[in-house]
């Protein structure tokens, strides 16, 4: 176990392997998995690993006669780190073959536990238990690590999709939500046993007022009891308020304070998700069922040639039914969902929430906890709202991109997400990204009060039954656009949201902003599993208590403090891979 968590520390440090599976998930030397300490690595883990191996040479270099234990791994750790350096700085093929030696050589006296000489190194406890070295070679900066297990990219089974949410292709229609099912547990691991109730709130007589009292006080234990004691009952929105503002406290506090945060923070947040999906399911909700699409054609045909050359063509391209789902689990039925109330107006207020419509993962250190926490939730509730329509395990849906956008009138959009410009053009999302297997815009606007024009738009095959509408009078521009095409508009209001799968029956388009500025959030979710391998990579992996699952709130999203862009996008992915983790109990992983 010592030398495992090692191992594991060198590896984070070298951030060079290249896993198999899901290329959503895939670590890269840039901006990859964290591959050097940052503000979300715990650098007292460093104390707290076995013996390491540095040579007498490298000793006497540092300065240190004898080394106890402990300050062998450290200086294990910077001798290893120092030959990699070299090797990374080295400026010619010639020069990185010749490190190349020296650099396998740290490495594997670092992971036998012992020095040049080769004597072995204890456990630092003095323990005698035997722990096998892992096997390390190095071939090529691309893999330090060649035995990292393989992942099969369609390993975990799902759930058959719910009838009532997807089945032949209908009309749009207009339908309360289903209720069935809102308190029909997950699938979990046997719980573990209930915390008594405090005698002031036991003597309330009302369990819904025990629930409000236990939440205002953050006590997630509390919470969890009344809740698996009493079948049916869950926190009403007063609640959940109240919960959340008792999370937002406590993180401040701990801040101000430079304290971990508590447990029961995740513990809270955990019954505010699940209490946000019931709430939702209660609301009103238009569906469209549809056929599932995918290309027809592969390679760069004549079409295929016209089609990356030229926006236009997307229209045009040869489909046939089914879903690709490129190394995913995806459901093999296809929808459109409106929830015209998907947030609350409290929920995205901007005032409560400051920079909450210009929020990315990115960059988050001038962000107030309370908006950071409050964009995860609105995320998860995305999420958790994905695997109820589509009958998904929710383990196997994660978040690969998430961030609000800004579309202001008159501007022309530069680069990729989060730019700004004024409309988009007709796509479809598992075109731009293999790994987008489903999609959702939030809306932090209204149009006709915050901008002009700006409508979401799914375009459609025309139906060959369906009349042709009069274009004559529109610019030639506009008759190629709808010549042989359906569209249909979404007019965004601020808390509604567009729920939909990512395949190429849902191709759509944001028309032309005329006035205002139209905010709104993009959120793409993948069902590519990540490789147990990237976890290995990371100093703290998966997390096994629940002060680990605080550990990554903190130091994956709410510890303020500056950080490279490398550092940033390497926190992101993080978080990212952990986020079903960081999001749900230990029962549920």
């Amino acid at each position: 176990m010592v030398k495992g968590l090692y191992y594991t520390a060198i590896s984070a440090s070298l951030a060079l392997l290249s896993s198999p599976g899901c290329q959503a998930f895939t670590a890269s030397k840039n901006g990859g998995i964290i591959n050097k300490p940052s503000r979300h690595i715990n650098h007292q883990l460093y104390n707290n690993i076995g013996s390491g191996g540095p040579s007498p040479e490298f000793l006497q270099k540092m300065g240190v006669k004898e080394p106890s234990d402990v300050e062998r791994v450290r200086l294990s750790i910077i001798s290893v780190e120092e030959a990699l350096q070299m090797y990374k700085d080295a400026e010619t093929a010639e020069d990185r073959e010749r490190l190349l030696g020296p650099l396998r050589e740290k490495m594997m006296e670092a992971a036998m536990g012992t020095d040049t000489n080769g004597a072995a190194a204890g456990i630092s406890n003095g323990s005698s238990v035997a722990v096998a070295p892992p096997s390390v070679s190095v071939a090529a900066p691309s893999s330090v690590v060649p035995d990292a297990p393989k992942i099969e990219a369609k390993e975990v089974a799902m759930q058959p999709p719910p009838t009532q949410t997807v089945s032949a292709p209908v009309a749009v229609q207009k339908e309360e939500a289903k209720t069935d099912n809102i308190d029909k547990p997950e699938q979990k691991s046997p719980q573990a046993p209930l915390a008594p109730i405090p005698e002031d709130i036991a003597a309330l007589d009302d369990v819904n007022q025990q629930l409000s009292t236990a939440a205002m006080r953050l006590d997630a234990q509390t919470v969890t009891t009344l809740l698996q004691s009493n079948p049916g009952v869950h926190m009403d929105e007063e609640t959940t308020s109240s919960a959340f503002q008792a999370v937002v406290n406590a993180v401040d506090r701990a801040e101000v304070r430079d304290e971990p945060i508590p447990p029961s923070v995740p513990q809270m947040l955990h019954h505010i998700f699940d209490a946000d999906l019931k709430h939702l399911l209660t609301r009103e909700k238009i569906t469209k069922n549809v056929t599932c699409m995918m290309p027809q054609t592969e390679g760069l045909t004549t079409h295929g040639l016209n089609y990356v050359f030229d926006d236009g063509e997307h229209k045009n391209l040869p489909l046939e039914e089914g879903r690709r789902c490129e190394d995913g689990n995806c459901c093999d039925k296809c929808s459109r969902n409106i929830f015209p109330t998907f947030a609350l107006e409290d929920e995205i207020n901007f005032d409560t929430f400051p920079g909450l419509n210009t929020l990315t993962f990115n960059d988050v250190e001038k962000v107030s906890a309370a908006t950071i926490i409050q964009f995860m939730r609105l995320i998860e509730r995305v999420r958790r709202t994905m695997a109820h329509e589509y009958g998904l395990d929710l383990k196997t849906l994660l978040p690969l991109q998430a961030y609000s956008r800004k579309y202001v009138a008159g501007t022309t959009q530069k680069g990729g997400g989060g730019g700004e410009g004024d409309f988009v053009t007709l796509h479809t999302d598992e075109a731009t990204h293999g790994g987008y297997h489903y999609s959702c815009v939030l809306y932090l606007s209204t149009q006709g009060e915050d901008f002009q024009g700006g409508d979401f738009v799914f375009n459609d095959p025309k139906d060959p039954d369906e009349p042709e509408e009069d274009i004559r009078h529109m610019s030639l521009e506009e008759q190629l656009r709808r010549t042989g095409r359906k569209l249909t508009p979404f007019h965004p209001t601020r808390g509604a949201a567009v729920i939909f799968s990512s395949g190429w029956e849902n191709m759509h388009e944001v028309e032309k902003i005329t006035h205002g500025t139209r905010y709104a959030v993009p959120a793409f979710f993948t069902t590519c599993p990540v490789p147990e391998a990237a976890y290995t990579q990371m100093v703290a992996g998966k997390p096994k208590t629940d002060e680990d699952i605080a550990d990554d709130w903190l130091h994956l999203l709410l510890a303020h403090r500056a950080e490279s862009p490398m550092e940033g996008a390497g926190r992101v992915r993080e978080l990212l891979m952990k986020w079903h983790y960081m999001c749900t109990p230990l029962s549920w992983h």
